[in-house]
């Protein structure tokens, strides 16, 4: 009686390993067709295609042009600033010249203030010293527009909402 037990229990094993095999082969080939309706629906991905962002600024051109005008603008206005500057140094040096040896600084900006051209020079010289202010102010805005926008990228490249752009340099062929 043992024997004809053991081999009900062996056949009850078989039966039930040969099911769950057909059934996994069952689901397998239900995937697979699946997939394949999916591909020849077009181009209806069921994953949204990811936006691609640069999280680097100092690697996206657009922002490193910006960054090279921005500095030639503020040198060319540090420049226009040292002309007036030099002239001002110039007429200093000659109104220290025209007074008494020991004169305080007191006394030199009297003398300047007579002199109509020194009126001229300072206004030039404050002219310049705004423009060079607001070339500096308009940097530090692009500067920090593109902070917050690195940190926005970089937050939806954690996140799974987008995907890091590969630097121009390191591009693969």
């Amino acid at each position: 009686m043992t024997g004809a037990t053991e081999r009900a229990v062996c056949a009850g094993k078989a039966r039930t390993v040969s099911m769950l095999f057909v059934c996994l082969l069952t689901v397998m080939a239900g995937c697979k067709r699946r997939a394949g309706q999916g591909e020849g629906q077009g181009e209806q991905s069921t994953e949204p295609v990811l936006e691609t962002v640069i999280t680097n600024r100092m690697q996206d051109p657009v922002y490193v042009k910006a960054l090279v005008e921005s500095r030639r603008e503020q040198t060319q206005a540090a420049a226009a600033r040292s002309v007036v500057v030099e002239k001002m140094e110039a007429m200093i040096a000659e109104a220290r010249a025209s007074l008494p040896p020991g004169a305080d600084d007191e006394a030199v900006k009297k003398e300047l203030a007579k002199r109509p051209e020194w009126k001229t020079l300072e206004a030039e010289n404050e002219r310049a010293m705004a423009e060079i202010k607001k070339a500096m102010q308009a940097a530090r805005e692009k500067v920090r527009r593109r902070m917050e926008a690195e940190a926005r990228d970089v937050k939806a490249v954690a996140e799974g909402r987008a995907v890091p752009a590969t630097p121009q340099g390191q591009q693969k062929e």
